[in-house]
């Protein structure tokens, strides 16, 4: 209680009470007029005086000590004492609703003329428990606005007047927020949002407000201006775009900001982290990566308050969310313009608020994928602007059906459930978002690339004396420029790889993923009986995670229904190839995390898909799944160990449908109808021949290859178009030898002292045709190496070699061998020397022994000696012989193992002397016989 020196004299308030003869006494009946009184003082106003809020908060905090005092004492007397502690305890309970009703008014604008106060409080209303709110530290907070008495107050003012309250005191929150981020003052709002959003009367009129989701607003008003925007996009750890260098130099601050020469770095994945420290990286990271849990732990508290203030919260969450995602449809454009979408911040930190509501939704077993609606794009409620997107399997013509027929259907139907709308929500927030920003970190990865090599380049020249004269102090002065922008870089580049590379972000979208596979095949199956289609009450009568695991439980999945379901065919096809690109994301990225997670899911998806070709019209998609299935044949680590490719050993659907899904779409990807079908083929097929390699030592998957070796008409194909890329492929490989060499002789010839600028830059031209024609070399030569590798391990199998036999596969075959046989040991092998040739791929040994290999594996069969005894271009049996001398001299293959090649040759060469005979016989034949 205050001393005397404390008290305040109410002198108007004494006349008063004089002139109606009433003691001067608190007592129940003047209770209100005491605090009105001493709230209308003139001398509030004054600048030193003690803000009235303030002031009625310390009335509640003494009336609550004094409550506590004469408990004590009720306690310890008798009777009587309990008597008097009632009356004193009811008078307290009244001054106690009194403070709370007027510390509302005080802050009210229209109250300004009752209760007087300093112009810079009362301007700011309600906004002044805004400030209260976000005083420094927790305890200041609790001191300034109890909680209880932030209760009591919620309480008093529910109805009357908490909304226009709460609404002034959103927008101050706001408005600070937008001021701070993760390195300054953002725990503050944050933490005055969280405390807020605990009061359920509050959390319930934040979704009434107008600045919740306002209308016809740009994707950056949006960020800027709604009522949780500024919360979602100051905290995030992402930076906003490459001008924002708030993060990159409070955590990656460079050694050499203005450029100076230093060495560039390298982390332990051999990136480069510029003028950094390893540890000082790692650490930073850390420091973020453990911000940002605690963020996204926050927000998303905030949005389950308002989701449990009621079905109005809940339905407002949605539309919020599904306003963050249209509007941000071109951020899922290949070349984006940053100025006109939200940040990559805030589009991440509501993917993760997304994320944790659909944790309930993710568990192991996929209790719950019946509850998302696979119509929901079609229906009238969909939140998402999903009618322009390219589908699956559909032409405008179908699709527009489609959508007429579902907008019938959903007329007289409920609307979707929650969990729709955050799935959807979900996949549109990786879509426009975390996609996106993905995309933008391999672009400016390759800025970084190219700026480094340039960098390095201009530091060779320097320190090799060529820069003199005049040109010297310009080009150190670009040097230092250059490098101070790739340290900028690379420090934004570090602070996006915080959150993409982060595991626990990785993980997360992953199990999301997983879900979105099974959904997926559920969609493919929806005609089925054991699934509940349309949804309703019930579950589906599938154990998903058995399917996921590679049981069938009796539903047409090898092969999928002929006429694909329309829930899985309408669906947009971004949905499928997002999955592909997070997977290949982490392929490239952070491969080690698929060691200890599951890839169940991704192998019954991806074998189902290959295995029933229509139900994607867009082969790249499927080239996609293929693609990752070549990522999982690498070794995670330098030692060889840690493969990823036991799950095709492993998993019932591959053993039984990778070998025929992938040598299936080997043949398929020949005519794909889109513009680099040529020059893509090669790529995908590659990747086929890693997969093959890397079961070929498995006996199961041997015999799968034997039983569709059997099919002759698909296997003939196979092997015909085999051979066909073997040609080109080491045709252009071998003739791009022979530019390098040209290339390369020309470029070490001694050069002039003072080359003039024409000479410099043919130089530099013809520097980058070496290097042009160094990548092509090394690119065919690659792709050369698996396929005569592929026809090796083929035709060593006795079992799959009579496909190779057919008439119209065995003198392609025999002249495509032969041919690469007079490359390699011919009069021209020459042409083929050149520096480092491992740096192309190109091991002429190694080649040339698999080719006699092949040789060797057809050897006994006599449609093959006729198809190389009758080809005049290239067989020449010398040949053999220097080939078997070049296997012979680096111990390769032994006298032994070479004696089939003689034998071989004999049979050759006795088939070509019989023609001969027999020609000449028929020589003088007239030509009508």
């Amino acid at each position: 209680s205050p001393t005397p020196s404390q008290s305040t004299y109410l002198e108007s308030l004494v006349s008063e009470l004089e002139s109606e003869s009433l003691p001067l006494k608190m007592t129940h009946s003047i209770l209100e007029r005491v605090i009105y009184a001493r709230l209308s003082l003139p001398s509030n106003a004054e600048q030193t005086a003690q803000p009235l809020l303030d002031y009625l908060v310390e009335c509640w905090n003494r009336i609550g000590e004094t409550r506590r005092r004469v408990k004590d004492v009720a306690e310890r007397g008798g009777d009587e004492a309990r008597k008097v502690a009632a009356r004193r305890l009811e008078m307290l309970e009244t001054a106690r609703g009194l403070v709370i009703s007027y510390s509302g008014l005080v802050v009210n604008f229209e109250m300004g003329e009752c209760f007087p106060q300093h112009a810079s409080i009362a301007e700011q209303g309600p906004g002044y428990i805004a400030q209260k709110l976000l005083l420094p530290s927790v305890d200041d907070v609790e001191r300034a606005l109890p909680k209880q008495f932030l209760d009591e107050f919620v309480q008093r003012f529910e109805g009357d007047g908490l909304d226009e309250i709460m609404k002034h005191v959103m927008l101050s929150l706001g408005a600070f927020m937008r001021s701070q981020n993760v390195t300054k003052g953002f725990k503050t709002p944050l933490r005055a949002l969280l405390l807020l959003t605990s009061f359920k009367p509050i959390a319930a009129l934040l979704p009434t407000f107008p600045n919740w989701n306002p209308p016809n607003q740009s994707p950056k008003s949006l960020e800027l201006l709604s009522l949780l925007g500024p919360f979602y996009a100051q905290t995030s750890t992402l930076p906003s775009e490459l001008a924002d260098t708030t993060i990159a130099t409070t955590y990656f601050g460079s050694r050499a900001p203005d450029g100076d020469a230093v060495d560039i770095n390298e982390d332990l994945d051999g990136n480069s982290i510029g003028a950094r420290g390893v540890g000082d990286v790692r650490s930073a990271m850390d420091a973020l990566r453990g911000l940002a849990e605690g963020v996204h732990e926050d927000l998303f508290n905030v949005v389950m308050a308002i989701i449990k203030s009621g079905p109005e919260g809940r339905d407002s969450v949605v539309q919020f969310f599904g306003s963050v995602a249209k509007l941000n449809v071109r951020r899922a454009m290949m070349q984006v313009d940053r100025r006109l979408v939200s940040s990559d911040g805030f589009m991440y930190n509501v993917l993760k608020t997304c994320l944790k509501l659909c944790d309930p939704i993710m568990d192991s077993n996929f209790s719950k994928i019946h509850l998302i609606d696979p119509d929901y794009p079609f229906h009238p409620a969909c939140v998402l602007d999903l009618a322009t997107d390219t589908r699956l399997n559909a032409d405008k013509e179908s699709l527009e059906a489609h959508i007429a027929e579902r907008k019938l259907a959903a007329a007289g139907s409920a609307a979707p459930n929650f969990v729709t709308h955050v799935f959807f929500e979900t996949l549109a927030l990786h879509h426009y978002g975390l996609l996106s920003t993905i995309r933008q970190h391999k672009d400016h990865n390759k800025r970084i690339s190219e700026l480094k090599k340039e960098v390095m380049k201009m530091r060779a020249d320097r320190d090799a004396g060529n820069w003199t004269g005049p040109a010297a102090a310009m080009m150190e002065k670009t040097l230092k420029d250059y490098q101070m922008h790739l340290e900028k870089w690379i420090g934004y580049r570090l602070a996006l790889e915080t959150t993409l590379l982060d595991n626990n972000v990785l993980e997360h979208s992953l199990r999301f993923y997983s879900l979105v596979m099974m959904w997926l095949i559920r969609c493919t199956v929806t005609g089925s009986a054991q699934v509940r289609y349309p949804n309703g009450p019930g579950a589906d009568q599938v154990a998903w995670s058995r399917i996921a695991r590679g049981e069938t439980m009796g539903l047409p999945l090898f092969p999928l229904p002929e006429v694909p379901a329309k829930t899985f065919v309408m669906l947009p096809e971004w949905i499928v190839e997002d999955v592909c690109d997070f997977y290949l994301f982490i392929c490239h990225q952070k491969p080690l995390l698929f060691e200890h997670l599951p890839r169940d899911e991704f192998m019954a998806f991806s074998m189902i898909i290959l295995k029933s070709g229509s139900y994607i019209k867009n082969p790249y998609l499927k080239s996609k799944l293929v693609e990752i299935l070549y990522f999982f044949t690498f070794p995670l680590y330098r030692n060889g160990s840690g493969r990823l490719d036991i799950v095709f050993y492993t998993h019932p659907m591959a053993k039984e449908n990778l070998v025929r899904a992938v040598m299936k779409f080997y043949v398929d990807v020949e005519q794909t109808g889109m513009q680099r079908q040529f020059y893509d083929k090669f790529n995908i097929r590659y990747h086929i021949s890693q997969i093959l390699k890397s079961v070929w030592n498995d006996p199961g998957h041997v015999r799968k290859v034997i039983e569709e070796s059997r099919k002759k008409e698909d296997f003939v194909k196979f092997v015909a178009l085999l051979m066909q890329d073997t040609t080109y492929l080491l045709d252009e490989a071998l003739s791009k030898f022979k530019e390098i060499q040209t290339i390369q002789n020309e470029l070490a010839q001694p050069r002039p002292p003072n080359m003039s600028r024409e000479d410099t830059d043919r130089l530099a031209e013809r520097e980058k045709s070496l290097r042009d024609a160094e990548g092509q070399a090394s690119s065919y030569m690659s792709l050369g190496n698996e396929t005569v590798h592929m026809l090796q391990y083929l035709t060593a199998n006795p079992e799959i070699v009579d496909p190779f036999m057919a008439p119209e596969v065995v003198e392609r075959l025999a002249a495509m061998l032969d041919y690469n046989l007079v490359a390699l040991v011919g009069p021209r092998c020459t042409e083929l020397k050149v520096k480092n040739p491992e740096k192309y791929r190109f091991d002429p040994k190694r080649l040339l022994n698999e080719l006699m290999e092949i040789f060797m594996h057809l050897a006994h069969r006599d449609e093959f000696v006729a198809a190389v005894a009758r080809d005049g271009r290239s067989y020449a049996r010398d040949h053999f012989a220097r080939a078997k001398s070049i296997l012979l001299k680096n111990m390769l293959k032994s006298q032994v193992g070479l004696d089939v090649i003689d034998e071989f040759i004999v049979k050759v060469e006795t088939t070509i002397k019989t023609g001969q005979v027999e020609e000449e016989e028929l020589g003088d034949v007239p030509d009508e016989f």
